[in-house]
């Protein structure tokens, strides 16, 4: 068999057995692509006008943190975020309105969506 033909013959197979190689430039998914739409609702609806709940942002007040950094805070728990919400999120008067139990897990199941390693405050 001739050279020339031989590896005419031989590129086809050696194509097939190439590797792609991942996009250089490629981006990870949105933390909040992650998230149950119905909990990001809820969030926008019940803390969208004091907090910003998108993953990247400042919120509309400016006494009010961002949720990503909420979630992003140093030894934050599902527990200690379940309790601030339930407990002591009554303060200041202006921020006093009631969750049901289901809420509350909704809102902290979104927060926690907003953890990302590489988290840097927006300010």
């Amino acid at each position: 068999m001739k050279p020339a033909l031989m590896i005419t013959l031989a590129l086809p197979l050696l194509a097939a057995c190439a590797t792609t190689q991942p996009e250089p430039y490629s981006t990870a998914p949105d933390s909040t692509s992650l998230a149950d739409p119905e909990d990001r609702a809820l969030a926008q609806a019940a803390c969208g006008s004091c907090h910003s709940v998108e993953p990247f942002g400042l919120s509309p007040n400016s006494a009010a943190p961002e949720f990503p950094a909420i979630a992003n805070r140093r030894n934050l728990t599902r527990e200690t975020l379940t309790m601030w919400l339930v407990d002591a999120h009554n303060y200041p008067q202006e921020m006093d309105f009631y969750l049901e139990e289901d809420e509350v897990g909704q809102l902290v199941d979104y927060m926690l969506s907003l953890r990302r390693e590489d988290y840097h405050p927006p300010y």
